[in-house]
């Protein structure tokens, strides 16, 4: 009797925990199957503006082989600052977000392949955390590489850089810069993703919030708090002033920052999983 008794509550216990390890079967296979379509001739535009950042401590190099002239280590740390937060996030990132989450479901769409996923046994919900994760992988490979390159070129050049870099607090600002990176592609991929549900096209929403995250310095203390750079900023190693105009606030806590982002992004993964499983598909000619 006992025996019975064990054997129907590890077979309760089973079915309980069976749907959990069957999902992330299927959403592993999904993101594979995206993966390997992800890497490809459609990634070009992303790879170009991976490279982008890239291109100016490459300059920076050619101007100290020149010149011969070289800044202090704190002012370089500085020179880094803005352009990580000035070009990488504001701009490449940015757009990179833009290009894979904002296209995760219209491309299938336009191949008229959304329907394939729609009639396997699969759950909606599963098929879109599948995709925002895909392009997690994509995003975070690319702009980390490209981010992890630009900084080792920036301390490349003199034997006091390299110090920095290799004994010093640079690993440490290596690590916080990638940390940022990763969480940039987390918060803008599922911005994008949701707007790819309710828009036709990325286009405008991308536009609205490109100029609300450059106004982020002058705008109220209560409007900062809506933007995803306002969480960002603060996790950077260093600060880089925003100018004489900008409306003072106090920069969130990284111990509240880097959990409100996370949950900001898991709210809006999950809209987008509702609004998947109300979609109707309607392959129109455009």
């Amino acid at each position: 009797m006992s025996e019975m008794v064990t054997q129907s509550v590890s077979t309760r216990s089973a079915a309980r925990s069976y749907p959990w390890s069957h999902w992330r079967r299927q959403v592993l296979a999904i993101v594979r199957l995206e993966l390997r379509k992800s890497f490809g001739r459609r990634a070009i535009g992303l790879y170009l503006l991976g490279l982008l950042p890239v291109a100016l401590p490459i300059l920076l190099l050619v101007s100290v082989q020149i010149r011969g002239a070289r800044g202090e280590v704190a002012d370089l740390a500085s020179w880094y600052a803005k352009l990580f937060q000035g070009f990488n996030l504001h701009f490449a990132i940015f757009l990179g977000c833009v290009t894979v989450f904002g296209s995760l479901m219209r491309r299938e769409v336009l191949d008229r392949t959304l329907h394939y996923y729609f009639l396997t046994p699969v759950r909606r919900e599963l098929v879109v955390v599948a995709k925002y994760l895909t392009g997690l992988v994509v995003t975070v490979i690319v702009f980390g590489l490209s981010t992890f390159t630009t900084f080792v070129l920036t301390y490349l050049a003199q034997p006091s850089d390299q110090v920095f870099l290799l004994r010093g607090p640079g690993i440490g600002h290596l690590a916080a810069y990638l940390m940022v990176t990763a969480l940039a592609c987390v918060g803008y991929g599922a911005m994008f993703l949701v707007f790819s549900f309710f828009f036709r096209s990325p286009i405008v929403p991308a536009l609205l919030l490109f100029g609300w995250e450059w106004l982020h310095p002058f705008l109220p203390p209560v409007l900062k708090q809506l933007s995803i750079i306002h969480y960002l900023q603060p996790l950077c190693p260093v600060p880089i002033p925003e100018g004489p105009l900008a409306i003072l606030s106090d920069a969130p806590s990284p111990w509240l920052a880097i959990p409100g982002l996370l949950l900001l992004s898991a709210l809006l993964v999950a809209i987008s999983a509702w609004r998947a499983r109300k979609m109707e598909i309607s392959y129109e000619e455009d």
